[in-house]
């Protein structure tokens, strides 16, 4: 299985442009890692999903958009999101990365 959406990694890669693409990737990595530490189950809010995922989507980590919609779904609908299940994801798209984009590997 796949959790990167290729297409939508070199669309970014493209539109920034090679210099820059690794420090960009490395912000959206860094956002994605600060928010995901300081979560708790009980803290959690469907805003903190929201925000995961729309960095997600920006990388197209797919499978963590996909566990952050569920995560965020779930505060909406007052149940305990599986933040796991997100931390999981990330880390999975991240080593998935990481081969193409080395400048990531610091943040594995």
């Amino acid at each position: 299985m796949t959790h990167v959406d290729w297409d939508r990694l070199n669309d970014l890669r493209a539109d920034i442009g090679e210099e820059d693409f690794a420090d960009v990737a490395l912000l959206f990595v860094a956002e994605l890692q600060e928010t995901l530490h300081r979560l708790t189950p009980q803290a959690a809010t469907a805003a903190d999903f929201h925000f995961l995922r729309g960095s997600a989507a920006n990388l197209g980590f797919v499978a963590l958009v996909a566990a952050c919609t569920r995560a965020e779904d779930a505060c909406n609908e007052g149940a305990t999101p599986d933040i796991r299940a997100v931390a999981d994801a990330f880390a999975s798209a991240l080593a998935e990365v990481t081969p193409q984009v080395p400048e990531l590997a610091s943040a594995a």
